[in-house]
């Protein structure tokens, strides 16, 4: 393997690293090899970031790759580079790279800190995730929001992949559309960023159990009573059954409710659990779900009528089968109604959930 210094870029380097299995312990050392080799011919300018790099499923090495705005992570003074996962310009999604279950955290965070996100180009909106690809079904838990680009870290300690899902606008001027408000549905400029974290338990010791404890759940499956949407003729049914209502009884003590070709404007699904329980997350299979964004909130609620703050979700793409959200940062909750909400796709206004079911502790 022969490449002048001209030869080669960061693409390069991606291939080379995965070819000859250099690992990530001999990453620092080729790197300050190459740039006394390269001096004069071109700087390298090392920054902290994954090595797990994969090529894109359906994207050939010779295929240029998508121009994505690029995200920094601010912790402790220190800036991180991110590095871009799934990108849609609002006609094809392209998948860069894929962040790894055996993850390599490139810094160690605590619990309650708080991280910032910078971005090359002002996104209208940007939220921030804990996910879990090693589990059987992967899992994403909600940062806290403090503001458009400040997040506080919480979930449970370990290691795991950061992701930062943003919008961008296509127009000249920035859209007053947020996912974070139930409003217009988005068609701009979708991508989402990945980051190796350790996260470790909070200051001190009280702190750390009541988070162990706050943050645990059963992940049992909850009975659903009933369903009911905005939108009429909607396709609702159990996993043996696909008859058409507006609002479905479920008198066979489903766990699993199916909702098919659902259209409209901001398009919302209530799931009736019967009675107030300890809830922690919704569990969902969105069709295409590894090709197609959806855009979402979830909200709960104890009598059905005053809804908590939603909390905006994108599915991550990374695979076809069901995800985990948890419906809070703060889990589990009390809640007898859970409130999905759909604020549009990469591919447009139509939605279909080919599993939904609520885990608990009951």
């Amino acid at each position: 393997m022969e490449l002048s210094c001209e030869q080669i870029s960061f693409v390069h380097l991606t291939k080379i690293i995965h070819k000859e299995a250099i690992s990530s312990e001999y990453l620092v050392v080729f790197f300050s090899i190459l740039s006394l080799v390269c001096l004069g011919a071109f700087s390298v300018s090392f920054v902290a970031t994954s090595v797990y790099i994969q090529k894109a499923y359906g994207l050939s090495s010779e295929q240029q790759q998508p121009s994505v705005s690029g995200a920094i992570l601010i912790y402790n003074n220190q800036k991180y580079q991110m590095s871009p996962f799934v990108f849609s310009d609002g006609r094809d999604l392209h998948k860069i790279q894929y962040p790894s279950a055996d993850v390599n955290p490139v810094t160690t965070v605590q619990e309650g800190g708080i991280i910032k996100i910078e971005f090359s180009k002002e996104p209208v909106s940007a939220n921030a995730f804990i996910v879990d690809y090693e589990a059987d079904v992967p899992s994403v838990h909600p940062l806290k929001k403090l503001s458009k680009d400040t997040f506080e870290l919480s979930g449970v300690q370990g290691i795991w992949n950061l992701e930062v899902h943003a919008i961008f606008s296509t127009n000249s001027s920035v859209s007053s559309i947020s996912s974070d408000k139930q409003g217009s549905s988005i068609s701009n400029e979708y991508a989402s960023y990945d980051l190796g974290i350790d996260m470790m338990p909070r200051t001190t010791a009280e702190d750390s159990t009541h988070s162990l404890d706050q943050n645990t759940c059963a992940n049992n499956e909850v009975r659903i009573a009933n369903v009911s949407t905005n939108v009429e003729q909607q396709h609702l049914g159990s996993s043996d059954s696909n008859k058409v209502f507006t609002n479905y009884n479920n008198n066979n003590n489903n766990n699993n409710i199916t909702l098919t070709s659902i259209k409209g404007e901001n398009p919302w699904v209530i799931v009736d659990l019967g009675q107030q329980q300890s809830v922690c997350s919704l569990n969902l299979v969105l069709n295409s779900g590894d090709k197609i964004v959806n855009h979402f909130t979830i909200q709960t609620s104890t009598d059905g009528l005053h809804f908590s703050d939603p909390v905006s979700y994108d599915n991550t793409a990374m695979i076809s089968g069901g995800e985990t959200y948890d419906l809070s940062s703060d889990f589990p909750v009390t809640a007898r109604y859970a409130k999905l909400t759909f604020q549009g796709n990469t591919e447009g206004t139509v939605y279909t959930l080919e599993q939904t079911k609520i885990l608990g502790n009951n």
